[in-house]
């Protein structure tokens, strides 16, 4: 039986926004490839569109629970796992924005682009600074949180404050020439969002893997949240060498490769965090399956990140090996958002996605 529209909105998970983090991270890397490939461009319009659409019909009941229920909104705030959930709305954010930067530019005129990229750019920056902050009190004031909800999921604050430069980057590029004074304030806040997600990241990832290696493994529904652990790596890396680009484009630096060979070593980890959550989700996968809940998008944008990283990667040092992993990742990528979207959509029609917790 399907929910009504009350039910919907009262039970409406922030965890959504991470189809929007998904799918604009497919396009973008789509967008990547459309150079080389005409097939890749449309699906990057497309997925483009289709992004653009799922925002504005998440925004709506997500919107709307903040003042029908409120209690229920201040209760998910408070939990130690779905509270982690709620940067992906200002992730999703910023995703967007970088859709309309890159994407945008074929049918919106600049002036609207910039225009709704610095507002995107300017929610999903205090969301995810507000969020991060009210996260952190949240976990030390409570006295009772045990192993259970702790899991990478977590990192999912980090990671929003990482992708704040990733729409900056761009914004920095586009109206330099025009209003230089605005584009530095722009890669001064970027610089400091990046700082704060990274630091975030090497403290609450240790927390993390202590929790993994003194526990017992999550349950299989939560197989999806060690793919966050990508979302860093992947993020930091692309965010990092576009820091360096926007920097040399601003007269800060005159030298980028310094910071382009730090931004390679953070992405080499990722081949070990790559192989680490593959090889975790088949031990999953063989020990009996992993029921598909909302979760199962936790796969697609640290995955995205991570292949966007790669081909950056590969621009840089044009090594072949390189772009022939990069390629594989994409194939990867495609398959598991195909299979996560008709899941959802089916799940969405039907109504059974709305009985489940992400996590459950």
């Amino acid at each position: 039986m399907k929910p009504a529209w009350k039910d919907v909105v009262a039970g409406f998970s922030p965890a959504w926004f991470a189809s929007v983090m998904g799918t604009g991270g497919l396009a973008n890397v789509l967008y990547q490839l459309g150079q080389q490939s005409g097939a890749a461009l449309i699906g990057a319009r497309v997925l483009f569109w289709l992004n653009l659409i799922m925002f504005v019909v998440l925004f709506l009941p997500w919107i709307t629970k903040w003042f029908a229920h409120y209690d229920r909104v201040q209760a998910d705030l408070k939990h130690p796992l779905m509270s982690n959930f709620f940067v992906t709305m200002p992730a999703g954010c910023i995703i967007l924005g970088t859709n309309f930067l890159l994407i945008g530019k074929d049918y919106f005129t600049p002036a609207f682009i910039q225009s709704l990229g610095l507002l995107l750019w300017g929610i999903g920056l205090l969301l995810a600074f507000t969020l991060a902050i009210a996260g952190m009190i949240n976990l030390i004031s409570t006295e009772t949180i045990g192993p259970e909800p702790i899991n990478f999921a977590w990192l999912m604050t980090p990671v929003v404050n990482i992708v704040v430069p990733l729409l900056g980057n761009l914004l920095v590029h586009a109206i330099a020439p025009h209003d230089p004074a605005l584009a530095k304030l722009i890669h001064a806040v970027d610089i400091t969002f990046y700082g704060i997600g990274l630091v975030l990241f090497l403290i609450i990832s240790s927390v993390v893997v202590n929790r993994l290696i003194l526990h017992k493994m999550p349950m299989p529904a939560m197989t999806p949240s060690f793919w966050v652990l990508l979302g860093p790596v992947g993020v930091g890396t692309v965010a990092l060498m576009g820091l360096a680009d926007t920097s040399k484009a601003l007269g800060i630096l005159t030298n980028v490769d310094p910071i382009k060979f730090l931004a390679i070593i953070l992405w080499g980890f990722g081949l070990y965090a790559f192989t680490l959550v593959t090889a975790l989700t088949i031990k999953y996968i063989r020990a009996g399956g992993i029921p598909f809940t909302l979760s199962w998008w936790a796969f697609i944008f640290p995955l995205a990140a991570y292949t966007l990283a790669t081909l950056a990667v590969f621009n840089y040092l044009q090594v072949p090996v390189i772009k022939i992993y990069g390629m594989l990742l994409v194939i990867l990528l495609v398959v598991i958002w195909l299979l996560t979207f008709v899941k959802t959509l089916i799940g969405t029609l039907n109504g059974e996605i709305f009985a489940a917790k992400p996590h459950s």
